[in-house]
């Protein structure tokens, strides 16, 4: 009896202790199942107000920006008041935060709290905060929309700038074009000091450092990486770029009368940002698209690769009158098919590129696969889709697209063929030191917005673009940048989405089997419809790029493409 008691007390306990095992088991899949249920009554009772919504403020943005037109402006505000009071809603933040702890299976449940997630956090905002935003951010979007620079007693658009910053060869009018193209700054500059002063407000709240680190964070970026990246790159193009450019500033130099190179100021480029690079090293490629309608031609190259944007087109808007917004952009209004693009159209390289780039953000939108839950059919991540629009921007500098889509004769190829390569080397170079002044100056605006920001703008000119600064200037030229108002914490995603495009062109080259994976290859437009589009947003960036391409972002493809191209260039000297 006393050995037998113990071994059956054993037992027994071991029987009960997996009975409780068991029962604790089932409790638990009751609770997960219990709250997998309530997030998908969260997500059914919430995502058709913001899909109404989502559409009804992207209509009125497209109105304002198409007419130009107050009430659309107004309209436009009031809608995104109606969406920030759904994102602000801290009741059912609260039980969204609880669902982001549960250990939810579903993984496109799970992915849309993510998302979800991410809206509500940043912004969670007073009433009166709300209003003040969208108030500021309205009245911002609205005098850039209007805007029409004053020189020398006219008003101009920023086409006449832009035309007339290729052609005039007189310095002090180019000066004058200049500081005309910066008046914006000065009109705009204390509601956007006051924005990020509130954007701010509502991220320390939250107990971030301040917006940048929060925009940074709810888009999946770490900032330290980041940074670590950017140095890196720095590194990589400091030598290449001081080469090309000393190269360059001969040529513009010699453009003008009694001008030294290093006499070189902001004016004397074609760009008065230096975003972009003058043309130094080519055959002036607007012959190219002379008495020629882009959008066909851009019909033609997306035809080719098997994407349809005959609907994209008709739905759009692209050439300038008065009134409408002086940009370009893409939007998809319904995440059903409804994708626009507005351009303002002119037979001539910039927009022909630009054109394509716009295009490329289209087809990612209408592609997407349409069963996906509506939270998800979007672009993976803002770099993604800009990623997919460099791709296809980048053609109009392709020589073999030239030769096929563009009809530019052979002959005439073979004499600009190696131009076109270092500009496309010199442009790319132009552009990543221009974003480093972009990201570098921005997380400095949020980070204090006291300090001296006329000066601390053309600190970073002069250490990135290697632009000496106008003498005697201190004015707010940075405020004249459309995007620290109405796209904040963004230009890092250009930056990124330029590494990416070099890395899955790199992935199709190699599959395909061709080095113009976009040029009339028909099997391209499969790769990139199931590859890149249609998983939508199911996946953090930087994972969707692995399943893509088979590995996670790696900026070597973009450096063997641009930078040790262009120091085989200099060697070859």
């Amino acid at each position: 009896m006393q050995t037998g008691g113990p071994d059956r007390f054993r037992r027994g306990s071991g029987g009960d202790f997996l009975v409780i095992r068991e029962r604790e088991k089932r409790e638990r899949q009751r609770r997960q199942r219990s709250m997998e249920e309530k997030a998908k009554a969260f997500l059914d009772d919430i995502v058709p107000e913001i899909q109404s919504l989502n559409r009804k403020t992207a209509e009125a943005y497209w109105k304002a920006s198409t007419t130009g037109e107050k009430r659309y402006e107004e309209e436009y505000a009031r809608s995104v008041k109606e969406l920030l009071a759904i994102y602000a809603d801290a009741e059912r933040f609260q039980t969204l935060k609880k669902l982001r702890d549960a250990s939810l299976q579903d993984p496109l449940i799970r992915r849309q709290i993510d998302l979800l997630y991410a809206e509500f956090v940043g912004n969670q905002m007073k009433p009166e905060q709300i209003e003040e935003r969208v108030r500021l951010e309205t009245e911002i979007e609205s005098i850039f929309v209007n805007f029409r620079a004053e020189y020398r007693g006219e008003k101009v658009s920023d086409n006449e700038i832009k035309e007339a910053f290729r052609r005039e060869r007189n310095t002090y009018k180019r000066k004058d074009l200049w500081k005309a193209s910066k008046q914006v700054g000065a009109q705009v500059k204390d509601r956007l000091l006051r924005l990020v002063r509130l954007r701010n407000e509502t991220a320390e709240a939250l107990g971030y450092r301040d917006f940048y680190q929060m925009s940074l964070s709810l888009n999946e970026i770490d900032e330290s990486e980041l940074f670590t990246l950017l140095e890196e790159l720095k590194e990589q193009t400091d030598q290449p770029f001081s080469d090309m450019k000393k190269e360059m500033d001969k040529t513009v130099a010699g453009r003008y009368d009694f001008l030294r190179p290093e006499g070189i100021r902001p004016w004397h480029y074609e760009d008065p940002f230096f975003q972009e690079a003058p043309k130094v090293f080519e055959a002036n490629m607007d012959d190219f698209f002379k008495e020629k309608k882009l959008e066909d031609l851009a019909d033609r190259t997306y035809r080719g690769i098997g994407l349809d944007v005959a609907v994209i087109l008709e739905q759009s808007d692209l050439y300038e009158r008065e009134g409408k917004s002086q940009h370009a952009f893409c939007m998809d209004i319904d995440r059903a098919g409804d994708t626009r693009v507005l351009c303002n159209l002119r037979s001539d390289a910039y927009w022909m590129n630009t054109l394509l780039h716009e295009l490329g953000h289209g087809v990612y939108d209408k592609y997407h696969d349409r069963d996906l839950p509506y939270l998800l059919r979007q672009p993976a991540h803002i770099s993604a889709t800009e990623a997919v629009a460099m791709l296809m921007g980048r053609l109009g500098k392709d020589p073999e697209w030239l030769r096929c889509i563009a009809g530019v004769p052979e002959e005439r190829l073979k004499e600009v063929r190696e131009s076109i390569r270092k500009q496309s080397i010199l442009d790319m170079l132009v552009f990543v030191r221009w974003c480093l002044v972009m990201v570098y100056f921005e997380r400095d605006l949020y980070t204090d917005p006291d300090r001296n920001l006329n000066q601390r703008w053309w600190d970073y000119v002069e250490q990135f673009q290697f632009l000496p600064r106008p003498e005697h200037r201190n004015q707010p030229d940075w405020a004249s940048k459309i995007h620290l108002a109405v796209a904040p914490v963004y230009y890092q995603n250009y930056l990124l989405g330029e590494l990416m495009a070099s890395q899955i062109l790199e992935t199709m080259r190699r599959e395909l089997k061709t080095s113009h994976p976009l040029v009339e290859r028909e099997e391209a437009g499969p790769f990139l419809r199931d590859r890149l589009f249609k998983p939508g947003a199911r996946l953090p960036w930087n994972e969707w790029l692995k399943q893509a391409t088979g590995e996670k972002l790696n900026p070597r493809y973009f450096v063997e493409q641009f930078v040790d191209a262009e120091a085989t260039t200099v060697e070859k000297k």
